[in-house]
């Protein structure tokens, strides 16, 4: 949708344990369809490749429990030790004026998504096998070993819980890139259509 449109904008949700190429879908999607991607805030300390402000806002712990008590959050989440959070204005604002916004968060933060906003597009990411998703875990070169493997469990649990929760609109295989954002252009273009 464009701005000025009458109608409000769509909340889309892109879910998935890590490793099932989130990142690199979501990049695509907000090439090809426009949308507003919301920057979360975190308490997780920045990495080296990472452009403040561009993917995450890097707070203290002590600001993200102040903004959480302040009810700034649209959903926020705890993962590793490290809390989470996608500021609500910024993204209620944008959908209210008519444009679609894309949240790309974990499984607690869309469960939360669902319950708040439950016309929103929920679509959760999965990889082709559990043999694919640890070797792209490994492949990304990011982590310690233990790390992985605690990564590994966790998405195990993330896909469990998705798969058992019904809260998700669509399940997309990501097994190739190209064709799993394809799928999930035509699942946002018929819900357009459909509204």
């Amino acid at each position: 949708m464009t701005s000025g449109s009458a109608q409000p904008g769509l909340l889309l949700v892109l879910c998935g344990p890590s490793g099932v190429g989130k990142s690199t879908i979501s990049r695509a999607l907000r090439d090809r369809l426009n949308l507003w991607y919301t920057v979360s805030a975190t308490t997780r300390p920045k990495r080296p490749n990472e452009e403040a402000g561009k993917t995450y806002e890097h707070v203290s712990r002590e600001e993200f429990l102040r903004r959480l008590d302040a009810d700034e959050f649209l959903e926020y989440a705890q993962v590793y030790d490290e809390f989470y959070g996608t500021p609500k204005h910024p993204a209620m604002d944008h959908l209210a004026a008519g444009r679609d916004v894309l949240l790309e968060i974990d499984v607690q933060g869309a469960l939360q998504v669902r319950y708040q906003h439950p016309q929103s597009l929920l679509i959760f990411l999965l990889p082709p096998d559990e043999a694919a998703l640890k070797k792209r875990l490994v492949e990304r070169g990011r982590d310690r070993a233990e790390d992985i493997d605690k990564r590994f469990r966790a998405a195990r649990r993330e896909i469990q819980m998705a798969r058992g929760s019904r809260a998700f609109d669509h399940m997309v295989v990501n097994d190739d890139l190209a064709r799993a954002v394809d799928e999930i252009v035509g699942i946002v273009g018929r819900r357009r259509r459909s509204a």
